[in-house]
């Protein structure tokens, strides 16, 4: 099958993003890359739909860079829009079916929507189940494995693999340096209920790192507050409270609808530890009142 008139609009700051990307090269698609990195959207950082305009295109398959207006101008050109997501992001949910089902992970959808078979990826020089597993952890990190039924052995190799996919993404320097923070942040954790609380002033981001430490060493799916004050953003891991926060905040949430993160922007109020802690006591205590 030739795809000669669609193209897809990806940013592979990622390693799902980049896998899919090389399966869209195998594919024979045309590709527009974005550079911009989590949080990419359709609405800024180039004009993607001139270039769609000028390349000719009757389709476009969009992943993970909501972009209402950008959307908009596409399907007003004629252009059919396939959107390619899990996620549900400030006034946007795309993490539910029209059923209101959970959606697999954007890399899932894709090898659905494309119809490649393990015998298709193994023609291609890849390993079926390295392939499906780093869409399985990018749903639902290495628990989600687990529950897919890899083995510890597979799930090394899986994420493995994905640290290949990223590594041309990093520099060694700055690696080294987020190793050593995170470490540092890690070492100075605390507990507030059934959360480890951890907070940096690091100007890079740290999230990745400290919950590959909780694979490593409690080996468990742990409640997690991360704090990255250098960044203004704060994410809540592995909770129930994830949806409850993302409706009161807004934000995005990833991983199943059990993690939730937040961007302070300026000129806007931040999102503080301090709020975080109030919304989780508030439903906690609703959810009490109500057993």
């Amino acid at each position: 099958m030739t795809y000669k008139k669609t193209v897809l609009i990806i940013p592979p700051n990622d390693a799902e993003a980049v896998m899919i990307r090389k399966l869209a090269d195998k594919l024979g698609l045309s590709v527009i890359e974005s550079k911009q990195h989590h949080g990419a959207s359709l609405d800024k950082g180039h004009d993607y739909v001139q270039e769609v305009k000028e390349g000719g295109y009757s389709q476009a398959v969009v992943v993970e860079m909501p972009g209402s207006k950008a959307e908009a101008r596409l399907r007003k050109l004629g252009v059919k829009l396939d959107i390619i997501d899990h996620h549900h992001y400030t006034g946007l949910s795309r993490a539910h079916d029209a059923q209101g089902r959970l959606l697999p992970s954007s890399l899932e959808q894709f090898l659905i929507k494309f119809k490649i078979t393990d015998q298709q990826l193994k023609k291609w020089g890849f390993t079926p189940r390295l392939v499906r597993g780093i869409g399985i952890q990018d749903r639902g990190y290495v628990w989600a494995l687990q529950d897919e039924g890899y083995s510890a052995k597979e799930i090394k190799a899986v994420m493995a693999f994905h640290d290949s996919l990223i590594a041309h993404l990093q520099n060694p320097q700055t690696e080294a340096r987020k190793e050593r923070l995170a470490q540092a942040a890690w070492e100075r954790r605390k507990k507030w209920r059934e959360f480890l609380i951890i907070t940096t002033r690091a100007d890079i981001q740290l999230r990745p790192r400290l919950s590959r430490m909780v694979v490593q060493q409690i080996k468990k799916p742990t409640s997690m507050i991360i704090v990255e004050h250098g960044r203004g953003l704060i994410y809540v891991q592995e909770s129930p409270y994830a949806l409850h926060l993302f409706e009161r905040f807004g934000g995005f949430t990833f991983g199943l609808d059990r993690n939730w993160g937040h961007r302070n922007e300026k000129q806007k109020k931040p999102i503080t530890l301090r709020d975080v802690k109030k919304a989780i006591e508030v439903v906690h205590r609703k959810n009490r009142l109500s057993d």
